[in-house]
C-alpha cells in the first residue's frame, strides 16, 4: 500500500511539473508564431509593391524597370519589362537586370541603346592585384539587339559617371545619335605624402602632384553634398563619340570647372545635360558649389530643392568635330568653342531643361524656375519657356515666357477646377519628364502634387491653362470615394501617353492613354492597363498555405479628410488620408497618426506597403497628416510653417487627429504617433505637448534638440528657417547661432517638453545619418530611460537617414507593429 501511495504521489508530482512546463512554453511558442506571422505578412506587402523607373517607348514597345526588395540578400533587384503597346497581353516575361548595369539610355530613333556598366577588373594582368572598378559605355545597335562597341571611360579623364537621374545626373544622346553627353565626378588632384619615396628615374618632383595634400579638404579630401551624396563633390560635363570612342571635357562652362584643377573647392556642379535639337550646344543645370557666392559651405542636397542653380548653354560643335575619327591627334584637348551663356541670369532657381521638336527653324526650351527662390527646402515652381534658334544654336533673346507662374494660394490661377475640394495649388514637382512636350509642341504634360494626391496635368503653352486629366484605370470597380494618385511618364510615338496609377490599397499599375486624350481632357479619358504586375516574392518567408495576406483593392479602404483649422495666419485646409481595415465591425479602432517628414513634402494617396501592413495586418487605423507646410497646397501655406515649427504643425496634427476621432471609428484612448525625420520631430513634440492624447510613439531619426543639431547637420539652414523664420539664414555666410537664436531653437525643440512625456517610445537610428545626427535620438532615448519610461532603441549601423536598407526597413516596421501591439 505504501509503495502504491508513493508511486501515486510521484506520478502526480511529475504530471504537475510537466503541465507547468507546457504552460510556460505556450507563451513562447505563441510569440514565435506571432513573429512568423508578422514577418510573412510584411514580406507579402513589400512583395506587392511596384516601383517603376527608367520608362521609355521605342519601336512600339514600352520598356520599364521594376525595383523589388530582396529580404534574403538585403538588396534590391531590378527587372526589365518590355510590353508591346498593340498587344500588352503578349508581353514576354521580365528579365532581371544585372546590378552592374547602371543606366540604359535609348537613342531618339530607338535604333541605338547606350548601356552604362560598372565592372570590377584586376589591377594587373595576372589578376593578383586588388580589383578596381571602372565604367564602360556599351553601344547597342539594330534596335538594341547588337552589341556594336564597348568604350572604357578612362579614370584619368574623370571619376564615376553620375547616375543620380532624379537630381544631379544625366546622360543624353545628340540628335544625330553620334555622341553622348553626361556628367561625371571631377578627379581629385594628385597628392603624395611628405614621406613618399622619390622617383627612381630622377628626383624631380611631379609638377602636378601636391605634396602633403592627401588629407586637405578640397585637395585630397572632397567637400561633398551631405546625406546620400558622400561621393559627390564636383561634377563636370563630357562628350563621347560613340564611333571613335573618344571623350572630351566641355571646358567652356561656368567658373571653368575643369579636370586638371588643383582643387575641388568652389566652382559649380554641372548636371542634367541635354543636347539642343540642332546638336550645336549642350544645355544643363549648374548648382552653386562655392563659385556663385551663396555656398560658403556645401549644404545637403538630397530632398533640398532650393539650392541655388541656373540653366546654362555651352556650344560644342568644335569639340564634337575633334572627337570624330581621324580628325585630330590623340591628346589634343584644345577646345575652340565660344564661351557659355547663362540662360536664366535673373532666376535664383532654374532646373530641368527640356526641348520640344523643332518647327520652322525654332524649338521650345522649357524649364522649372522660381525667380526669387525660397528659403524652405521645397516650394511651388513656375514653368518658363524660351525660343531656341536652330540655325544659331542659341536662345532667341526676348522670347522668355512665364507659362505658369508661382501660386500663392489655391485657386488664384486656373479655371476653378477642384480635386478633393482643392483648387489648383500651383506646380509642385522636382523635374519635368524627358519627353514632356506633346508631338505638336502645343502642350506640356507633367505630374504635380495637388493636395493629397498626385495628378497628371496638361499645360497649354499658348495660354498657360492647367487642366488635370480625368482617367481611372480601375473604372468599373466601386469607385465612389476613389482618389488615386497618377503619374505621367512619357509620350508614345503616336501621341498617346504612358502613365501610372496607384492608391493607398492598390499597387502601381502601368497604363496608356490614347492619342486623342488632350482633346478629351474636359471629359473622362479612356485608359488601357498595360501591366498590373503580380507579387514578387523574394524571400523564403512567403505567406502560409492559407494564402497571401494582401489582395489589391481589398482588406482596407481610405478616404481624404479636409479641415480648416482656426489657428495660424494662412487659412488653407489641413488634409489627411485615413486608412481603415475592412473587418472592424462596430468595434472602435486604435489609431496610428503619421505626420510626414520634410517638412516640405507630402504623403499622397499612393501604395506604401508599410502602412498597408499596419492597417490590414495590424488592424490599426492609420492617419497621414499633410499639415500646413506640405507641398501641394500653395506657396503661402508651405511658407507659413517657417518660424513656427513645433507649434503650427503640432496643432495641425492635433486638429486632424481629433477630426478622425470625431468620425466615430476611432477609440480616443488608443491613439499612437509614428514618424521619421521631421515626422519624428513631431512625434516627440506631440508626446510632450499632448501626452494625454498620444499614448505610444515610434520614431526614426528624430530631431530632438535643434540647438545641439544646428552645427552638426548637413542642413543648418533648416534649423534657422523653421525655427526663426524666412530670411534668418545667411546664405553667403556660415556661423554658429547667437545666444538668443539658440534659446529660440531650444524652445521650438521636443526636448523642451521632455518632462511631460508619458508615452512608451520606440527610437530607431541610422548611425550613418548626416541629416539628423544619431546623437539626437540617443539624447532622447537616454532621457526617457532616465525617467523610467518604457523605451526601446533600434540601432542600424549601416543605415543613413532614411533607414532604407531592405532588412533594416523590414526590422523597423515589424518592431513598430509589435511595439504598438504591446503598448496601445
Amino acid at each position: 500500500m505504501l509503495a502504491l501511495l508513493l508511486l501515486s504521489i510521484l506520478l502526480s508530482s511529475s504530471a504537475t511539473s510537466g503541465l507547468s512546463t507546457i504552460k510556460s512554453t505556450i507563451p513562447i511558442m505563441n510569440q514565435q508564431h506571432q513573429h512568423q506571422r508578422d514577418a510573412a505578412a510584411y514580406q507579402d506587402f513589400v512583395s506587392s509593391a511596384v516601383d517603376f523607373s527608367g520608362c521609355y517607348v521605342r519601336n512600339g514597345f514600352v520598356t520599364a524597370t521594376r525595383s523589388v526588395r530582396d529580404i534574403d540578400t538585403n538588396s534590391r533587384r531590378s527587372f526589365v519589362y518590355n510590353i508591346p503597346l498593340s498587344s500588352p497581353s503578349l508581353a514576354a516575361p521580365p528579365m532581371e537586370l544585372s546590378a552592374k548595369i547602371k543606366a540604359r539610355i535609348p537613342s531618339p530613333s530607338g535604333d541605338k541603346l547606350a548601356v552604362l556598366v560598372e565592372e570590377s577588373v584586376p589591377s594587373d594582368i595576372e589578376g593578383k592585384g586588388q580589383d578596381k572598378k571602372r565604367h564602360v559605355m556599351e553601344i547597342w545597335t539594330n534596335k538594341g539587339h547588337q552589341l556594336a562597341k564597348r568604350i572604357v571611360l578612362p579614370s584619368t579623364i574623370h571619376g564615376p559617371v553620375c547616375t543620380d537621374f532624379a537630381w544631379f545626373g544625366g546622360i543624353s544622346w545628340s540628335p544625330d545619335e553620334t555622341a553622348l553627353v553626361y556628367s561625371a565626378e571631377v578627379n581629385k588632384p594628385k597628392t603624395a605624402s611628405y614621406f613618399a619615396a622619390s622617383s627612381k628615374e630622377d628626383d624631380k618632383e611631379d609638377d602636378d602632384t601636391i605634396v602633403g595634400g592627401q588629407y586637405t579638404l578640397g585637395v585630397g579630401k572632397k567637400e561633398d553634398w551631405g546625406e546620400k551624396y558622400g561621393t559627390t563633390a564636383l561634377l563636370a560635363l563630357f562628350c563621347l563619340n560613340v564611333s571613335s570612342g573618344k571623350i572630351g571635357a566641355i571646358e567652356n562652362v561656368p567658373a571653368c570647372t575643369n579636370t586638371a584643377s588643383q582643387t575641388t573647392d568652389g566652382n559649380h556642379v554641372l548636371g542634367q545635360p541635354i543636347f539642343s535639337p540642332c546638336g550645336q550646344a549642350v544645355v544643363y543645370t549648374g548648382w552653386d558649389a562655392g563659385g556663385g557666392g551663396e555656398m560658403p559651405r556645401r549644404l545637403g542636397a538630397i530632398y533640398c530643392y532650393h539650392r541655388p542653380c541656373q540653366i546654362f548653354s555651352s556650344p560644342v560643335s568644335q569639340l564634337l568635330k575633334k572627337l570624330e575619327i581621324d580628325t585630330t591627334e590623340d591628346g589634343d584637348e584644345t577646345v575652340a568653342d565660344v564661351n557659355f551663356v547663362c540662360i536664366t541670369p535673373n532666376d535664383r532657381l532654374s532646373r530641368s531643361p527640356r526641348f520640344s521638336s523643332p518647327s520652322d527653324g525654332v524649338a521650345k526650351l522649357a524649364y522649372l524656375s522660381h525667380t526669387k527662390g525660397f528659403d524652405t527646402h521645397n516650394g511651388c515652381m513656375a514653368l518658363h519657356t524660351s525660343d531656341w534658334c536652330m540655325s544659331k544654336g542659341s536662345v532667341v533673346e526676348g522670347t522668355k515666357k512665364v507659362v505658369v507662374d508661382v501660386v500663392t494660394l489655391p485657386g488664384e490661377r486656373g479655371d476653378g477646377e477642384t480635386i478633393s475640394g482643392l483648387k489648383f495649388p500651383g506646380l509642385f514637382l522636382n523635374q519635368l519628364s524627358d519627353r514632356c512636350f506633346s508631338p505638336d509642341g502645343k502642350f506640356i504634360l507633367t505630374s504635380s502634387q495637388w493636395g493629397s494626391v498626385v495628378r497628371v496635368v496638361s499645360i497649354s503653352l499658348d495660354d498657360g491653362s492647367v487642366k488635370p486629366l480625368s482617367f481611372d484605370m480601375r473604372d468599373g470597380d466601386n469607385r465612389n470615394h476613389a482618389e488615386p494618385s497618377q503619374q505621367f511618364l512619357c509620350f508614345t510615338d503616336d501621341g498617346g501617353a504612358i502613365v501610372t496609377q496607384s492608391e493607398c490599397n492598390y499597387p502601381t499599375m502601368l497604363g496608356s492613354l490614347p492619342s486623342s486624350f488632350l482633346t478629351d481632357a474636359k471629359g473622362g479619358i479612356s485608359s488601357q492597363v498595360l501591366a498590373e504586375l503580380p507579387s514578387a516574392a523574394t524571400s523564403f518567408f512567403s505567406p502560409s498555405s492559407a494564402g497571401p495576406c494582401f489582395k489589391a483593392g481589398s482588406g482596407y479602404s481610405y478616404k481624404i479628410m479636409n479641415i480648416l483649422p482656426e489657428h495660424g495666419d494662412v487659412k488653407v485646409d489641413v488634409s489627411s488620408i485615413l486608412l481603415l481595415p475592412d473587418d472592424a465591425g462596430n468595434e472602435k479602432l486604435p489609431l496610428i497618426v503619421v505626420p510626414h517628414g520634410g517638412p516640405h513634402s507630402a504623403t499622397p494617396t499612393s501604395f506604401v506597403p508599410s502602412y498597408g501592413y499596419l492597417c490590414q495586418h495590424g488592424k490599426y487605423a492609420v492617419l497621414h497628416v499633410n499639415f500646413r507646410g506640405s507641398t501641394g497646397f500653395g506657396q503661402a501655406a508651405l511658407e507659413s510653417l517657417a518660424g513656427n515649427a513645433g507649434t503650427q504643425d503640432v496643432l495641425d496634427v492635433v486638429a486632424a487627429t481629433r477630426a478622425a476621432i470625431d468620425t466615430g471609428a476611432i477609440d480616443p484612448e488608443r491613439v499612437g504617433i509614428c514618424g521619421g525625420s521631421h515626422g519624428g520631430f513631431l512625434a516627440a513634440h506631440l508626446s510632450g505637448q499632448h501626452p494625454d492624447l498620444f499614448k505610444v510613439a515610434s520614431m526614426r531619426n528624430p530631431c530632438i534638440n535643434i540647438a545641439s543639431m544646428v552645427t552638426a547637420t548637413d542642413i543648418p539652414d533648416w534649423c534657422y528657417v523653421e525655427t526663426l523664420g524666412i530670411g534668418k539664414y545667411e546664405w553667403d555666410n556660415f556661423r554658429a547661432p547667437s545666444k538668443e537664436e539658440n534659446d529660440k531653437m531650444w524652445d521650438n525643440s521636443p526636448i523642451a517638453h521632455l518632462e511631460n512625456v508619458k508615452a512608451p517610445t520606440l527610437v530607431a537610428l541610422g548611425m550613418k545619418d548626416r541629416r539628423v545626427p544619431p546623437s539626437q535620438g540617443l539624447e532622447y532615448f537616454h532621457s526617457l530611460r532616465a525617467k523610467s519610461l518604457p523605451t526601446k532603441l533600434l540601432v542600424y549601423e549601416d543605415c543613413d537617414h532614411a533607414i532604407d536598407r531592405v532588412v533594416s526597413e523590414a526590422d523597423f516596421w515589424i518592431n513598430t507593429k509589435q511595439w504598438f501591439d504591446k503598448h496601445l
